[in-house]
């Protein structure tokens, strides 16, 4: 059968296809010209019959319709129609399907009034996702000035955008919205949290970028005073660090320092820099802290003298008495749990609250 029967035959006619018929699927489409028919060769209609006919190739335009070409082209790179911007698409549609995951177009809201009703909507729902996609929505249309003025005044919306920001580890983005909101103290933490998380162990680096944020956002009109003093505190321990030049202490805590001094320095004098009290005097370790750290680290090794000599003392009487910034009843439980020597636990004031303790 040549070309000319095979498009005649009443079968063909009625198994062919209108290019006026835009009801058609994108995947119906497709599928047109790859179906195969009885004696058709490997190669497809279209192919046999351009390759046959000697005569000039016409514009695609002329043979598909605008709107049946939009949907071939649509459907061949792989989207969902759904996703084309619907003008008339409204605020309640557009949250819709937020909530429910579908894919969705914001391009339609272009004013700044819809834009204003899609994020109030998003807070009234409640929900985080569709509250994220529209702030981002957000700062990629406006000026940024106006949606953190429109954040501050949704504090739902503002809370959630703040953990995305910490949850992506946007510190810069994050520090200039508290900045502009008037929460510079904020930022500052922020900062300092994010340079303690990720600098490692180089004392260096982390030094230099602690004295940097410490000069330009610590020091200024308005920062809690705790916390100015905290990261100065961290800092100057930090320089400590790196003078003292031991691996085993970088990154470590001030306690943790003082329990290496203790055990490693311990009868160092006051003035050189391992030793324990200097340590103490120059990070401002409260008394109560140091007798706990003396105590545990000497006990753990058992030598109670050192922990007789610094929990005991002479009265006028020569009578030895317990002389501890720690309370009686805390250095009591902790000494029986060390398992402490029993000339240490003998001492009178002692047993006198050891026999109180063990009748409750």
């Amino acid at each position: 059968m040549d070309d000319d029967d095979y498009w005649n035959t009443s079968e063909t006619k009625s198994k062919a296809f209108s290019f006026d018929d835009d009801v058609l699927s994108p995947q119906e489409i497709l599928a047109i010209g790859q179906k195969s028919y009885p004696g058709q060769k490997d190669e497809s209609v279209f192919s046999s019959t351009i390759s046959n006919a000697k005569t000039p190739l016409l514009p695609l335009s002329s043979l598909v319709s605008p709107k049946v070409l939009d949907l071939i082209l649509l459907a061949q790179s792989g989207r969902d129609p759904n996703e084309r911007a619907d003008p008339d698409q409204t605020v309640a549609v557009t949250l819709k399907r937020l909530v429910l995951g579908r894919s969705v177009s914001l391009r339609c809201h272009r004013s700044l009034k819809s834009k204003t009703e899609l994020l109030d909507g998003a807070v009234a729902i409640g929900d985080g996702n569709a509250i994220i996609t529209v702030v981002l929505f957000l700062i990629q249309s406006l000026n940024k000035k106006l949606v953190y003025e429109l954040l501050s005044a949704r504090p739902l919306a503002l809370n959630h955008y703040i953990s995305f920001l910490q949850s992506e580890g946007k510190v810069s983005e994050l520090a200039d919205l508290l900045i502009m909101l008037g929460r510079s103290p904020d930022a500052a933490m922020y900062q300092f949290q994010h340079i303690i998380k990720t600098q490692g162990n180089g004392v260096d680096g982390l030094l230099r970028k602690l004295n940097n944020l410490l000069s330009n956002h610590f020091n200024q009109p308005g920062v809690d005073a705790h916390q100015a003093k905290m990261v100065t505190d961290y800092v100057k321990l930090l320089e400590w660090q790196k003078c003292a030049n031991k691996a085993e202490l970088n990154n470590r805590s001030t306690l943790q320092c003082l329990s290496y001094c203790c055990e490693q320095h311990w009868h160092e004098g006051a003035g050189n820099m391992m030793s324990p009290l200097t340590l103490c005097q120059r990070q401002q370790v409260p008394p109560v802290q140091y007798d706990w750290v003396v105590l545990n680290v000497h006990g753990n090794s058992n030598k109670w003298d050192i922990v007789e000599s610094m929990f005991t003392k002479k009265d006028w009487l020569g009578r030895t008495t317990v002389s501890s910034n720690i309370p009686m009843e805390t250095l009591i439980a902790r000494l029986s749990e060390l398992v402490a020597s029993k000339q240490m636990l003998a001492l009178p004031q002692l047993m006198q609250m050891l026999g109180k303790w063990f009748a409750h």
